[in-house]
């Protein structure tokens, strides 16, 4: 879902949602009283803002268990879900701010506040990088493979490069032979079958290159074994892209592990919030 340059999206949510928050500051500074400083958030407008706000806030994390009801057409599209999650989202800001009056109260509301802002700043940079990155993924990783079957094609990978040395890696010169042996199991192997080393020699394109032109130096390089060398690093090669991937993968889904758990933190300091407040309030 692109949202910077949908010029029907950010017509109907991105539009709605600027006038249905220019709207309630408005409200909010039409209904503020003249002898006291701020319309405390304990009072009838206040409050209408912190329920909305709040409603809200729940709407937005009600796309958590959308997966589990996939069958339950009448309730909309994961995308109509997704649009509100992020647009609405953005107006509870303005809601809670209003209902609030740009006052933080005591320690408890103010973790409150501060959980509330982590969760509205991740799920931006969460936005901004589900917009970006895949677009950046495919022309950086072209020939993008299913992120689930990384293993296994690494594995595969390890199963060629064997099957090559077992193959090939006959020099006429047994010096040279030990050195590519043991350069293989020591280095190249663990590099294609193991996880993604970005430390490694191999991670590096450039590095590599060196290291099997160095190999192709050696004395007793026939043509078999510089076919070998060849096939290794195209080997290294592909399993540098597949770690490439893998470690944008990461950072596309990774905030999730921030986000996700912040909003339910929140919401659940946030009930609390409401029902002392409404004690208080019928008080």
């Amino acid at each position: 879902m692109i949202l910077y340059n949908n010029r029907r999206h950010l017509l109907t949510w991105g539009l709605g949602t600027l006038v249905l928050g220019l709207l309630a500051v408005g409200v909010r500074l039409y209904c503020e009283p003249a002898e006291t400083e701020t319309l405390p958030g304990g009072k009838f407008v206040g409050l209408c803002y912190g329920i909305a706000g709040g409603v809200l806030v729940l709407f937005a994390l009600a796309l958590t268990f959308l997966r589990f009801v996939p069958s339950w057409w009448f309730i909309g599209s994961r995308a109509f879900w997704l649009k509100g999650h992020i647009w609405l989202g953005l107006l509870s800001v303005v809601l809670i701010l209003c209902h609030s009056g740009l006052r933080f109260g005591g320690v408890y509301e103010r973790i409150l506040y501060v959980l509330f802002f982590l969760v509205v700043l991740t799920g931006i940079f969460g936005v901004i990088v589900q917009q970006l990155l895949p677009r950046w993924m495919t022309l950086q990783v072209p020939g993008e493979v299913p992120f689930e079957q990384i293993p296994n094609v690494c594995a595969t990978l390890c199963e060629k490069a064997d099957l090559e040395m077992d193959d090939k890696c006959k020099s006429p010169v047994p010096a040279t032979e030990d050195r590519i042996k043991d350069w293989y199991k020591k280095v190249a192997r663990p590099f294609l079958e193991g996880p993604f080393d970005r430390t490694g020699v191999l991670s590096d394109a450039s590095k590599t290159t060196q290291v099997i032109a160095d190999l192709r130096s050696l004395p007793g390089i026939d043509p078999p074994t510089a076919d070998l060398l060849t096939r290794l690093g195209e080997y290294c090669n592909e399993r540098r892209r597949l770690g490439r991937q893998e470690s944008l993968h990461r950072l596309l889904h990774g905030w999730l592990y921030v986000h996700v758990p912040l909003a339910w933190a929140m919401t659940v300091m946030m009930l609390v919030h409401a029902i002392m407040a409404s004690l208080y309030y019928h008080q």
